[in-house]
């Protein structure tokens, strides 16, 4: 029996949160209700990401699209209490050094509207540009002198306005070691927050036993340079684009990731089209808890959602679809009538396909629970097979995360050698086997496996399922089951309607259907989950949906606590 033991060291490492790229906010006019209030705020509400990045701060930026991110914000990451971090996506060319200061002036002018006008209070971090690029993608990287003056305008313009938005360094995107934080550090501590890189990993598949352990001290190695930057003051390195990657270089449209094809390019999270996407999860997990455990700030996958399929934009007057497409085409990397970008952890097919992916159910328990300013925790434990992280959250709760590598089941003896581990309430725990996904149609994350208490040597004994993530959290209130008032079906209109609840518990609502007037409400019967307080029934679902399927005259509608 493997022994794990959890201890708190003297002087613990900051853990910032997991977070998730969020292009769809460039769609946001384009978006369904159903769409929107049923899967991508009802799941982001869910598993309440620490962390956001986007593409935005641009120069050119109208505002009708800021207005567009404003609205957005107001229904996510206001909600979720998530800090943003903007880069401007391609980045713009300049000819001299004159344009370039009118261009920073002209960037701090549109966050102060969104800052200060629009109340988009999170936005924390900002970079000049996406991996780099400039007009091309990734040509900085060989002008860092450039990179550093548009920075150094940015730094100046930014503090001309009293803007409290940190400049990240340097955004890049390359297999360790990362050179470009190297001159960032030496060259631009001054004007620099904090620094950035990306990775998508290519040396390693998703059934490496060794990447752990190689992640794990490229991290650390980057970490220990950047807490050493600025004398004194030390500065945090964030990952802020993480994935993996399949046959680099091979440009096959079964074997790549990324492809060239006729008129169109493939860049896709390529193990959820080939069958091994609810594995490949492990390996995702593996990554987060190889960044927590060596002192990363946060790690952000790429993506949460998938992006739209492509759309040739072009001025409309009378389309309403290809009008609000011209005016995020421009703010998406120049890219969108050519690019099926489709790494999310929900889809987003033409056909109105916006089902979760089996990926969710174990980064979205993961991101949930190990949260934002919590203490990195010491973990021992002998059994190469098992990979794990350990946050003391600041309200005193405990949230650990276990990856099963083995084959086997393994029964695990945890120790958790911490000051007033006895006042803890139980640990929920919470499991994701890869071979058998707790899926459903809704994107509810799945309900808890056990609670276990610490016994009086502070251990607790659990089995984990081969090939697996493993939960354990104290994190959590009980609350009895809220319903909603005033539930109502008006047949002229298609629609269900009801009272808000306004328990400040409140996460989402899911809606129940029944023949009888006292039928329980089960998953059985459950025909949506939403952040809404009407439901259409008109709208565009897929055939196998419940809300189709499910049938009877009686509804219900719980209140789901967002700390269950």
């Amino acid at each position: 029996m493997p022994n794990m033991k959890i201890t708190r060291p003297q002087f613990p490492s900051l853990f910032g949160g997991l977070g998730f790229h969020n292009s769809e906010w460039h769609f946001y006019r384009l978006t369904e209700k159903e769409h929107f209030d049923q899967k991508l705020a009802k799941c982001y509400h869910e598993i309440s990401p620490a962390f956001m990045r986007t593409f935005g701060g641009f120069s050119d930026w109208s505002k009708d699209s800021m207005d567009t991110f404003a609205d957005y914000y107001e229904r996510m990451q206001k909600v979720t209490d998530t800090p943003i971090y903007l880069a401007s996506a391609m980045g713009k060319q300049h000819f001299c050094d004159e344009e370039r200061w009118e261009y920073a002036q002209k960037v701090a002018e549109k966050l102060d509207y969104l800052i200060n006008e629009r109340n988009v209070k999170q936005i924390r971090y900002y970079c000049f540009s996406n991996e780099l690029s400039c007009a091309n993608h990734g040509v900085l990287k060989k002008n860092m002198d450039l990179f550093k003056t548009y920075h150094t305008h940015l730094y100046r313009a930014f503090q001309n306005r009293e803007l409290y938005v940190g400049l990240l360094s340097t955004d890049e995107s390359c297999t360790p070691p990362w050179t470009t934080i190297d001159y960032a550090i030496n060259e631009m501590s001054s004007i620099t927050e904090d620094f950035c890189t990306h990775h998508y990993v290519s040396s390693h598949d998703i059934y490496s036993l060794e990447f752990y352990d190689w992640f794990r001290k490229h991290c650390l190695d980057c970490v220990m340079k950047c807490i050493r930057c600025n004398g004194a003051a030390g500065k945090r390195l964030i990952i802020g684009e993480f994935g993996f990657k399949s046959g680099e270089g091979k440009n096959d449209i079964k074997e790549s990731s990324y492809c060239f094809l006729p008129g169109v390019i493939k860049d896709v999270t390529n193990y959820n089209y080939n069958g091994e996407g609810a594995y490949a999860a492990l390996a995702y997990t593996e990554g987060a808890l190889a960044a927590i455990n060596a002192g990363v700030l946060n790690l952000v996958y790429w993506t949460y959602s998938d992006y739209p399929d492509p759309y040739v934009c072009h001025y409309a007057e009378n389309d309403e679809y290809a009008k609000e497409w011209g005016k995020a085409e421009r703010y998406i990397s120049q890219t969108q009538d050519t690019k099926y970008n489709k790494c999310g952890l929900m889809k987003w097919e033409d056909d109105g396909d916006y089902s979760v992916r089996e990926m969710y159910w174990c980064l979205g328990i993961v991101t949930k629970y190990m949260k934002r300013n919590s203490k990195v925790l010491d973990v021992d434990c002998g059994d190469y097979m098992l990979r794990s992280a350990a946050l003391l959250h600041k309200d005193g709760n405990v949230s650990i995360t276990i990856v099963n590598r083995a084959k086997e089941k393994k029964e695990l003896r945890l120790n958790l050698a911490i000051k007033h581990a006895e006042d803890l309430q139980p640990f929920k725990v919470y499991e994701y086997d890869s071979h058998n996904v707790p899926m459903n149609e809704f994107g509810d994350l799945q309900d808890e496996s056990a609670r276990i208490s610490l016994d009086d040597e502070l251990n607790l004994t659990y089995t984990l399922l081969p090939e697996s993530v493993t939960v354990f959290t104290t994190d959590y209130i009980d609350r009895p089951d809220v319903y909603a008032t005033n539930v109502k079906f008006d047949k002229n209109k298609n629609m269900l309607t009801w009272n808000a609840v306004n328990d400040k518990l409140h996460c989402y609502y899911r809606v129940y259907r029944g023949e009888t007037a006292d039928f329980v409400p089960s998953k059985e019967n459950q025909i949506a989950s939403t952040i809404a307080t009407t439901l259409g029934f008109g709208a565009r679902y897929l055939k196998e949906s419940a809300i189709r399927n499910v049938k009877g005259d009686y509804f219900k509608v719980m209140s789901i606590n967002k700390k269950k």
